[in-house]
């Protein structure tokens, strides 16, 4: 059996705290980007926010099966939305792979594997109450991730349909799908560093505007906006995933 998916809580906690810092930065892109009169981007930075929140609750508290399938159902919304959107850009995209195609149909599937993540995870942080009680008399158990069926007489396989070794496998291949998704934000993110992009809007490189209050919020939001933190941001939320996949494998 898999043991308790309880990770040391000098590393749950700056975790934690990461995604918190990750959850207000994507709520201050909404608000940035509706003051800029921008509509593009929303539903990435609601998932974002949306996921980053989850994450830090599951890291530092114990979710109950009532818990666990209301956030499954709020990640799974916008999950389904990303698959949609990657199935309709496949069909575009076979017809023009060379003409930028293939850069539209990345962007949503890259998002696919994190919401997968996320519901794998939800779905076996989802405890009954009777597999709570034990864990909750065991004084030696930190907060934070508390997975049922890691220890003898978990009722997983029961609400999985499958043992607990297949809970590792199916981390272990969500831990190197989610590295591949890393590595594609670490590039862009140096890419982005290079060519001095990381700090600029697209499509928007010189804000010309007299000095004042109004040009420093414009400024304030096209730092927020700009690509630099984003995929800083993005980066986080995937080694997050890592380390929360790897506790259960």
């Amino acid at each position: 059996m898999l043991p308790d998916m309880v990770g040391p809580i000098w590393l749950n906690w700056p975790f934690a705290g990461l995604m918190v810092i990750s959850a207000l930065y994507h709520a201050g892109r909404l608000v940035a980007a509706r003051q800029c009169g921008r509509t593009q981007g929303y539903d990435d930075d609601l998932t974002h926010l949306v996921m980053s929140t989850a994450m830090a609750a599951m890291l530092v508290t114990s979710f109950g099966s009532h818990v666990a399938m209301a956030w499954s159902v709020v990640i799974g919304v916008p999950t389904l939305w990303f698959i949609l959107r990657s199935a309709k850009a496949l069909t575009s995209a076979g017809r023009s792979l060379l003409s930028g195609g293939a850069r539209a149909l990345i962007h949503p599937m890259q998002q696919v594997p994190m919401g997968a993540a996320m519901l794998f995870m939800l779905v076996v942080a989802g405890r009954s109450p009777s597999a709570a009680a034990p864990m909750a008399m065991d004084a030696t158990v930190m907060p934070g991730m508390a997975m049922p069926g890691m220890t003898a007489g978990g009722d997983l396989s029961l609400r999985l349909g499958g043992s607990t070794p297949s809970v590792a496998a199916t981390s272990l291949v969500l831990v190197g799908v989610l590295c591949l998704v890393a590595v594609r934000h670490a590039g862009q993110l140096r890419v982005a560093v290079a060519t001095q992009r990381a700090w600029s809007i697209p499509g928007r490189p010189d804000l010309q505007q007299p000095a004042g209050a109004a040009f420093l919020r414009q400024r304030a939001s096209g730092l927020v906006l700009a690509p630099g933190l984003s995929l800083g941001c993005q980066l986080a939320m995937s080694g997050t995933m890592i380390y929360m996949l790897v506790l259960m494998a």
